[in-house]
Order: structure tokens, then C-alpha cells, then sequence
């Protein structure tokens, strides 16, 4: 059993394992492949009997590819893009966001040190599972209040808790931003962003989002003199049902969706209307021996398995596309087309 001493130098990395004869020591901290305070100057990765060994944090794995966590970042680059189109009319002067960082963590971890009046809005992207998190740095937030009210922009600004007033007003630019992320999303996924709530209570968002893991995408906004910063924190559930297409190429390409143009089918039904199409009508069918077959005359009469108030199919080009029933027609024998079958619903959609 390890003495207290040396669970402090072991988690330390200061303990030594014992060795043969001849054999020099084996640090822990180099086998965990993390320095020691006395080979700090040596690299995390180590080789141990021709074995490379790194360390791995159990606690925050990475649970996405960087090419997943790239995909996520050139959605927001293009939503960056848009937001220096739309932004700039809601805030009557000019402004250009950026995306300037991306990182993985826990939540807890990254608003630990955010102000206390930070104003979180959380944001859903339907059907997709989770909230997001959208916040601005404090005096971001208290330039866009001057600005939304009339005031000088000065780039100076005191920190206080924001009113009802401040905080809907601040509502109504996330609210602002809704179009341009679901614009942004839609090459990948097709989603409804709503804005469920907007609060400055840090504790309440820390336990609706628990220890979750999450992505934390920052944008830097310059509004004339002054710069800050937005940040989305987007949680790995609300990521996971998207993995599969989670990818540069997918977001490049585009979402493929199947779109039907009224001009161009109308324009093809029309080249395609005088074309000829055999069409039959089956009246039944029957089973008889050769050797009746062979005894067939003129006036004999073959009983059908088609009962005679039956509709009958109607087949177009192969296909059973009607049900009808038989009548004549002036002096001829005719079909009259009753209803339409399943497979005849199925061909005009495709059409």
C-alpha cells in the first residue's frame, strides 16, 4: 500500500519504479508521456521497448475528427459571411465578423470565467436534439445597447447588470441572426433555429447544460472603434445525429435535395404528349388441357375467371396503371377508365 508521500510524488510524477540490476530507472510521468518536473524539456510522447506511447485525457476524449470539427467551422465561416450582409442594416453602421477560433472542451469549463452579467440565449435547431449557447462579451453587448438606442458610440463603457429593456433588446439580434444560421446549416442539415430563452443566470444555464462536452466556435466583431467577441457553444449531442455527414467535402458540394421546377415539367410533359403508347386491357384468363385446345372451333365459347361486374386492369406501356370497365362505344367495344391503381399515383409523382 502506497503512503500518502508517495501518491503525492506518483500523481506528481516524481516517483521512480524500481529496477534490476544494471537497469536505470523508469519515471511515471514519462510513461504517461507527460513531463516530469525534472525532464520537463523532454516531449510528451515517449518510447518504451520501440513503443510510442501518448497520453490520452479520459476525462474530454475527442470525440469528432478534426475533418467533422472542420466541417462545423466552414458552416460558421459561411455564417460569418452572412452576418456581414444582414447585420450591418440592423445596426445602421458597418460591421464584419470573423470566425477566429474553435476549440473542444466542457461547458463548465469555458463560462467559468465569464462576468457575471453575461446574457446567455439558447438556441434549439429542430429536429436536432440540445440547445446552443450564444453569448457576447460584455462591452460587445454594451456597444450594440448605445447603438440600438441612439447613443455615441465611444468605445467606453461600465460594467452593470442589464435591464429587461437591455436584455430584450439584445434578444432581438440573436433573434436577427436565426435566417442567416439556418442559411449557414442548410448545406449539411435542413433545421429550424428557434430562440427558447435569453437569461443572466449562470447557474440555471449550468445545469440545463450539465458537464456536456462542447464546441466552442468564437466570432471577433468590430463595431468602429470597438472590438469583441460572440461565441457558440454548440454541445456534441446536438452534433451526433449529423456525424455521418459531418464532412469539408458534404459542405462544399451542398446538401443535395430533390427539387421539382413546375416550368421544366411542364416543358417536358409537352415534348412528350404525342408520343404513342400501346395501351391493353386484360378481360381475364383461363386454364385448359392441350387436348382441349386442340378440339377448339368456331362458336366455342371459354368461360374467364374475371367475374362480370370486376373491373379490369388497364395496362400502359407494361405497366398497370387503371381500372376500368367494359362497354361499347358508338359500334365499337370500349374501356371505360374507372379508376386510377397505386402504381398509377407512384408514376405521377415521378413525373
Amino acid at each position: 500500500m502506497l503512503s500518502q508521500a508517495e501518491i503525492d510524488a506518483l500523481l506528481s510524477g516524481a516517483l521512480e519504479i524500481e529496477s534490476r540490476e544494471g537497469e536505470g530507472g523508469v519515471n511515471l510521468a514519462e510513461l504517461m508521456g507527460e513531463p516530469s518536473s525534472s525532464h520537463s524539456s523532454q516531449p510528451a510522447k515517449e518510447s518504451v521497448d520501440g513503443k510510442k506511447i501518448q497520453s490520452y485525457n479520459f476525462w474530454s476524449p475527442d470525440r469528432f475528427s478534426k475533418e467533422q470539427m472542420r466541417a462545423v467551422e466552414l458552416m460558421h465561416e459561411d455564417l460569418a459571411e452572412r452576418l456581414a450582409n444582414s447585420l450591418p442594416s440592423f445596426f445602421r453602421t458597418s460591421l464584419r465578423p470573423r470566425l477566429v477560433h474553435s476549440e473542444q472542451g466542457r461547458f463548465h469549463d469555458f463560462i467559468k470565467d465569464l462576468p457575471p452579467s453575461t446574457l446567455f440565449h439558447m438556441i434549439t435547431l429542430s429536429p436536432l436534439p440540445g440547445q446552443m449557447v450564444v453569448t457576447m462579451s460584455p462591452n460587445l453587448s454594451y456597444i450594440i445597447l448605445e447603438q440600438r438606442l441612439g447613443g455615441k458610440v465611444e468605445g467606453k463603457w461600465k460594467d452593470r447588470t442589464l435591464t429587461d429593456i437591455d436584455q430584450a433588446l439584445l434578444r432581438g439580434m440573436v433573434e436577427h441572426t436565426l435566417n442567416d444560421i439556418k442559411a449557414a446549416w442548410g448545406k449539411v442539415v435542413s433545421i429550424e433555429p428557434s430562440l427558447e430563452d435569453s437569461t443572466v443566470n449562470q447557474h440555471w444555464v449550468q445545469m440545463l447544460m450539465g458537464n456536456d462536452r462542447v464546441m466552442l466556435l468564437t466570432f471577433e466583431l468590430a463595431i468602429q472603434y470597438v472590438t469583441g467577441t460572440m461565441d457558440f457553444f454548440i454541445p456534441f449531442g446536438m452534433l451526433k445525429p449529423i456525424a455521418g455527414v459531418l464532412n469539408p467535402t458534404v459542405w462544399i458540394t451542398g446538401r443535395k435535395e430533390k427539387q421539382v421546377d413546375p416550368n421544366a415539367r411542364s416543358t417536358l410533359l409537352d415534348s412528350v404528349a404525342h408520343v404513342q403508347m400501346p395501351l391493353v386491357v386484360y378481360l381475364g384468363s383461363a386454364e385448359i388441357t392441350l387436348r382441349e385446345l386442340s378440339q377448339l372451333k368456331v362458336g366455342d365459347v371459354i368461360q374467364l375467371d374475371t367475374p362480370l361486374k370486376e373491373n379490369l386492369a388497364v395496362e400502359v406501356a407494361k405497366r398497370k396503371l387503371f381500372k376500368g370497365r367494359v362497354g361499347k362505344s358508338g359500334k365499337f367495344i370500349a374501356i371505360q377508365v374507372v379508376s386510377g391503381s397505386n402504381s398509377a399515383q407512384q408514376h405521377n409523382q415521378e413525373v
